[in-house]
C-alpha cells in the first residue's frame, strides 16, 4: 500500500500478486490488486478482482464504489449504479458515490434522478466543486439555463484553476445569448492560463474579430481529444447530417461504387465517413489533428490508413495522389479557404472531386467569413466559389443543406462539389 500511495503502481501490483500467492481470498489484497488493474489501463482483470473481494465482504463499502469506478470507464452504466447504490446502502454519507451514481445517472438519461444524486453529494459536502460542476451540466441538458450558470459560478469559486468549468459556463452563456459575460469568463480563464489555444480562440469568436484566419492546431487538438469519448453521441442529439449529405453526393457524382479509387477523408473524425466512402475505395486514408478522434475511427477498421495530421500540410505533401477528398464539416475551422483549397486541388488526380461542406454565412461582404461565439466560421457562397473557380475547379454542386440542430435551430450549411478538370470524369 506504501508503494500504491507512492504512485508506484507496478510495483504495488506486484506485491498484492505475492501477497495472493500466499492468501488467494484475502479480500484487502484482492481490491487493491483491482484499484492498481484499473489504474495500469486493465478494467476487466479489475472487476474480476474486486467483484471476489466484495464477494467475500458484501459490506465491503470502497470495494463497491470502486467496483462502480471500474463499471464506469467500462461503459457499463447499470452494473454501475448497482455498485454505487450498494456502497451507499452501506455508508449513506459517501459523498463520492453519490455523486458518481448523478454521473451514470446522466449517462443514462435519467436527469432528475441524478440531479437529486448531485444535490445530496452537495448537502453533504457544500464545497464539492466537482458534483456543483456536475449539477451545472445536467440543469443545461435540461434546459435549465439559469440554474446551471449558478452551478457553474459556484464550481469555479470552489475550484477557480478547474479549467472545463470556465469552458461550461461560457457555453451556457453563449446559449443564453449573453455573449459579453460570456467574454469575461474567457479572458478570467485566460489570466490563469495565458497560453491556452482554446481560450484564445473563444476570445476571438466572442469579440467578433477574423484576425484569426483559422483555428489553431492546438485549439483543433484540445478541442476534439476532449470531445472524442462522446462525439458521435452528442451529433446523434444533434441530428447531425454532413456525412449522409456528403455520402448521397458522392454517390450521385460517381455512381454504382467499384472499389477502385484513392479516396482521402480529410478531417476524418471519429470515422462517420467511412461507410459512405468505403465502397468506393481501393484505398482509403483518413487525416485528422485529433488523436482521440484517430482512436475512435480505427475502430471502424475502415480505414487503409490513418494519419495524425494538419489537412493544409498533408494535402500538400501529397500531389496527385486523391480520386476523391470528402471534407465533412472541417472546413468550419478554418477562415481564410485559399491555402486549403489550393492544396486540395493539387492533390487531386486529373478528373478528381471534391466535395465538402461549409456553414452558410447570412452575408457576402468581405472578408467571405466570419467567426461566431460558438467557436466555428461560417463563409458566404460567392467567396468559396470564387476560391473553387480560382484554383481552377468546376463546381458541380452547390446545395443548401441544414448540417445539423444547436439549441433547437437549423444549422444551415453549404454542400459543394467541385471538379478537377484538367481530365476526365470518374464513375
Amino acid at each position: 500500500m506504501a508503494k500504491h500511495q507512492a504512485g508506484q503502481i507496478q510495483a504495488a501490483a506486484d506485491h498484492y500478486r505475492v501477497i495472493l500467492s500466499l492468501a488467494p481470498e484475502l479480500p484487502d489484497a484482492l481490491h487493491y490488486l483491482g484499484v492498481a488493474e484499473h489504474q495500469l489501463g486493465r478494467p476487466r482483470e479489475a472487476a474480476i478482482l474486486i467483484n471476489r473481494a466484495v464477494n467475500l465482504v458484501p459490506g465491503y463499502v470502497d470495494a463497491h464504489s470502486n467496483l462502480g469506478n471500474v463499471y464506469k470507464e467500462l461503459g457499463e452504466v447499470t452494473r454501475a449504479e448497482a455498485a454505487y447504490r450498494s456502497a451507499i446502502a452501506l455508508r449513506p454519507q459517501f459523498v463520492a458515490a453519490h455523486n458518481n451514481l448523478g454521473v451514470v445517472l446522466t449517462k443514462q438519461n435519467r436527469f432528475d434522478e441524478a440531479i437529486a444524486s448531485y444535490q445530496q453529494a452537495i448537502v453533504l459536502k457544500e464545497d464539492f466543486a466537482e458534483a456543483w460542476h456536475n449539477l451545472g451540466n445536467v440543469l443545461k441538458k435540461c434546459g435549465r439555463l439559469e440554474g446551471a450558470l449558478t452551478a457553474y459560478r459556484r464550481a469555479i469559486a470552489l475550484a477557480p484553476y478547474a479549467p472545463r468549468a470556465y469552458q461550461d459556463l461560457g457555453n451556457a452563456l453563449a446559449i443564453c445569448k449573453r455573449f459579453d459575460e460570456a467574454l469575461t469568463v474567457y479572458k478570467q480563464w485566460q489570466e490563469l492560463d495565458p497560453h491556452n489555444p482554446v481560450i484564445e480562440h473563444m476570445i476571438a469568436a466572442y469579440e467578433g474579430e477574423s484576425r484569426l484566419s483559422r483555428a489553431s492546431d492546438g485549439y483543433v487538438k484540445d478541442t476534439f481529444n476532449s470531445f472524442a469519448e462522446s462525439f458521435d453521441e452528442v451529433l446523434a442529439r444533434l441530428d447531425y447530417r454532413a456525412p449522409a449529405l456528403t455520402g448521397g453526393l458522392v454517390a450521385e457524382l460517381l455512381g454504382a461504387p467499384a472499389a477502385k479509387l484513392q479516396v482521402l477523408d480529410a478531417g476524418c473524425g471519429t470515422g462517420l465517413c467511412a461507410p459512405y466512402l468505403k465502397p468506393y475505395a481501393a484505398t482509403l486514408i483518413g487525416v485528422d489533428l485529433s488523436k482521440g478522434m484517430l482512436d475512435k475511427a480505427a475502430l471502424h477498421h475502415s480505414y487503409d490508413r490513418l494519419e495524425q495530421a494538419e489537412l493544409t500540410d498533408f494535402l500538400s505533401a501529397h500531389p496527385s495522389q486523391f480520386d476523391l477528398i470528402l471534407a465533412a464539416d472541417t472546413l468550419c475551422y478554418f477562415g481564410v479557404l485559399q491555402q486549403a483549397v489550393v492544396a486540395a486541388t493539387q492533390a487531386l488526380r486529373p478528373g478528381g472531386y471534391l466535395v465538402f461542406t461549409v456553414e452558410e454565412r447570412s452575408t457576402n461582404s468581405d472578408p467571405g467569413y466570419t467567426l461566431h461565439p460558438h467557436g466555428r466560421y461560417s463563409h458566404s457562397d460567392p467567396y468559396v466559389r470564387g476560391l473553387l473557380e480560382g484554383a481552377g475547379l468546376s463546381i458541380k454542386a452547390v446545395n443548401h443543406v441544414t448540417l445539423r440542430t444547436e439549441s433547437d435551430l437549423p444549422v444551415r450549411g453549404l454542400l459543394f462539389a467541385a471538379f478537377a478538370a484538367h481530365g476526365g470524369e470518374l464513375g
